[in-house]
C-alpha cells in the first residue's frame, strides 16, 4: 500500500511542457558535450607539453658534436649548452637528388623536381622523424637520468596502427637506455586503426619486433569505462609514464625539423643544390612542416646564408588527415589564430617552438614566424588528394604507380643514378600526387620548370629486430588481425602479403631490413 501510486499522484506526458524540457535536454547536452571538448583539448595541450625542454647531460657533452652534426647547433652554437641533443647515429646532412619522370598526360615530355632524401638519414629507421627525436628522446634522457624524474623511465608512443612515430620511437630509444631493461622501456599505444595499406602493418610488425617494447595497446582491445578513465587520468598526471605527442609533434621535436632545413639553407649556399621556390611536404602532426617554415624563418635570421631567395618561394603543406583537411578546407584550421590554442595546429606547434627557442637562449623570432605562415605557407586540403587517412587515394596511387613505373632518381649534380622512393600512400604520396600535378600544369603553360623539391619522409629502412613479430602479431586481437589481412601491397617494387588466416612471415620479410 505504501509504494502504491494514486492517479492524483501520477504524472503523464501531457503534464509537461515539452519544448521546454527538449530545450533543456538541448542545453544539457551540449554544455556536456563541450566540457568534453574542453577537456580532450585541455589533455591535448597537457600531453603536447609532457617532453618540455632541458639542458645536455654530462654523457650528452662528451659522446656528442652538436656543432659539427646539426645545423642548428652550427648557427646558434650556444644552444648546445641549453639544448639537449643526440645524434641518434644520423648520418647528415642528408643528401639532395633529383628525380626525373616523364608527365602523365605526356609521355614525350620530362619533369624533374629536387629531393631532400630524409629518408637516408639512418640504417636503423630512416624518414622526418628522426630529427625530431633528436632533440626529443635527448630531453627524456636527461629528465630520467640528471632530473631523476621516474615517469621518464617509461615512454608511451602513441599513433594509429601504422604509425611511423612509434617505430621511430622504440627504434631509437633502445640505444639511449630504454632498451627494456632496469625497468626503461617504451610502450606502444595504437589508439586507432588507419586504413589498411601492408605499408601500415609493416609498421606495426617492426615495432612488435624489437625486445625494448614494454606495453602495447591498440584499438581492438576491450576495456571497460573505469579502465579508460583510469588511462586518462595516468596521462594527465604523467607520474607513471611519459606520453609522447601523435607524431612527435612538441616543442624541441619542431626544432629538430628546424635544424634539418637550415642544412638545406647550408647545402644551397654552398652549391650542391639549387635553391627552390617550392618544398612539398606531408603534413601528418604538423611537427615536420611547423619545423620547416621556423626553419626558413631562422636562415633568414641568421642574414649570411643565400637560401630561399625566392620572392615567390614557399613551403607548400599537403595535408594527410580526412578530417584535418576538412577543418582546413572550413575553418583555415592551421593557421586560424582562433585554433592558436589547439595542439596538432601549424600555429599552435610554431609559436610552442618560438618560445622554446627563447626560453633556451635562442633568438626570439615568433613574430617573424607568424608572419611567414600567413604569407609564405601554402595549404593543399583537396578531398579527392587526401582520400582517407592512412592510404592512397585514387589520385595519389596513380601518381606512386607512375613513379614506380616511369620515376628515376640521380645525383643532382653528376646525374648518377641513386636509391628510389617509397611512395607511400600513408604520407609522401600525398604530397608527391600536388607536386607532380603543379609540374605538369607548368609543362601545360609551356614554361621554364621551377626548382620544386619534396621533403621525402618515408624511411627508405623497414627495420625488423630480435624478437619473432610473427609470433607477437598473431597472439594479437582479431580486430587488429582483420585490419592486417585487409591492407594489400600497393606497390609493385615492395610487393608482400600479410595474412593471419593462411599467411606466413616470409611472403612480407623480403621488405624489411634485419637490424641488430
Amino acid at each position: 500500500m505504501g509504494n502504491a501510486l494514486t492517479s492524483a499522484s501520477m504524472t503523464t506526458l501531457s503534464d509537461y511542457n515539452i519544448p521546454a524540457v527538449a530545450g533543456a535536454l538541448f542545453v544539457g547536452g551540449a554544455v556536456l558535450a563541450s566540457g568534453a571538448a574542453i577537456t580532450f583539448v585541455r589533455l591535448l595541450r597537457r600531453i603536447s607539453g609532457s617532453v618540455g625542454v632541458a639542458p645536455p647531460t654530462a654523457a650528452m657533452l662528451r659522446d656528442e658534436d652538436p656543432s659539427r652534426k646539426c645545423a642548428l647547433f652550427r648557427h646558434f652554437p650556444a644552444l648546445a649548452e641549453t639544448l639537449a641533443w643526440r645524434s641518434l647515429g644520423a648520418q647528415c646532412p642528408t643528401p639532395v637528388h633529383a628525380c626525373r619522370l616523364p608527365l602523365l598526360g605526356d609521355a614525350s615530355k620530362e619533369v624533374e623536381f629536387l629531393l631532400k632524401r630524409e629518408d637516408l638519414i639512418s640504417n636503423r629507421y630512416g624518414g622526418n622523424k628522426v630529427r625530431t627525436l633528436q632533440h626529443q628522446l635527448a630531453v627524456c634522457e636527461a629528465r630520467r637520468d640528471d632530473a631523476k624524474e621516474p615517469a621518464f623511465q617509461q615512454l608511451v608512443s602513441i599513433g594509429s596502427g601504422g604509425s611511423n612515430q612509434v617505430v621511430a620511437t622504440v627504434v631509437h630509444a633502445a640505444k639511449l637506455g630504454w632498451d627494456g631493461k632496469n625497468a626503461a622501456a617504451v610502450n606502444a599505444c595504437w589508439f586507432d586503426k588507419d586504413k589498411p595499406d601492408i605499408d601500415n602493418t609493416l609498421n606495426m610488425l617492426s615495432t612488435l619486433s624489437f625486445p625494448n617494447v614494454g606495453f602495447t595497446f591498440d584499438w581492438g582491445v576491450q576495456t571497460g569505462a573505469m579502465a579508460k578513465l583510469r588511462a586518462l587520468r595516468k596521462c594527465w598526471t604523467q607520474t607513471e609514464f611519459v606520453p609522447m605527442m601523435m607524431g612527435g609533434n612538441c616543442p624541441v621535436g619542431v626544432l629538430g625539423q628546424a635544424g634539418g632545413i637550415l642544412e638545406l639553407a647550408e647545402q644551397i649556399h654552398a652549391g650542391i643544390s639549387p635553391d627552390v621556390e617550392r618544398i612539398y611536404v606531408p603534413i601528418g602532426s604538423g611537427c615536420t612542416v611547423s619545423g620547416l617554415c621556423l626553419g626558413v624563418v631562422l636562415a633568414r635570421h641568421v642574414g649570411t646564408l643565400k637560401a630561399f631567395q625566392s620572392p615567390n618561394f614557399q613551403v607548400v603543406g599537403c595535408n594527410v588527415h580526412d578530417k584535418i583537411a576538412a577543418g582546413d578546407r572550413a575553418l583555415g584550421f592551421h593557421t586560424n589564430a582562433l585554433f592558436g590554442f589547439m595542439p596538432l595546429s601549424i600555429t599552435h606547434s610554431i609559436v610552442g617552438a618560438c618560445k622554446a627557442l627563447k626560453e633556451v637562449g635562442g633568438p626570439d623570432v615568433e613574430q617573424e614566424a607568424r608572419a611567414f605562415i600567413k604569407t609564405n605557407l601554402q595549404l593543399r586540403a583537396n578531398a579527392d588528394v587526401v582520400g582517407e587517412y592512412g592510404g592512397h587515394s585514387e589520385l595519389t596511387r596513380k601518381a606512386a604507380k607512375h613513379y614506380d613505373a616511369k620515376g628515376m632518381v640521380v645525383d643532382c649534380k653528376t646525374g648518377k643514378k641513386e636509391k628510389g622512393l617509397w611512395v607511400c600512400g600513408h604520407f609522401v604520396g600525398k604530397a608527391f600526387q600536388p607536386l607532380l600535378q603543379d609540374l605538369e600544369a607548368v609543362a601545360a603553360d609551356g614554361k621554364e620548370m621551377p626548382n620544386y623539391m619534396l621533403w621525402m619522409t618515408k624511411s627508405a629502412v623497414q627495420p625488423r629486430g630480435k624478437k619473432d613479430e610473427w609470433s607477437e602479431f598473431t597472439k594479437t586481437n582479431d580486430t587488429v588481425k582483420q585490419w592486417a589481412n585487409d591492407g594489400k601491397a600497393e606497390s609493385d617494387l615492395r610487393p608482400g602479403r600479410v595474412s593471419s588466416v593462411d599467411g606466413k612471415p616470409e611472403e612480407y620479410r623480403s621488405i624489411m631490413t634485419k637490424i641488430m
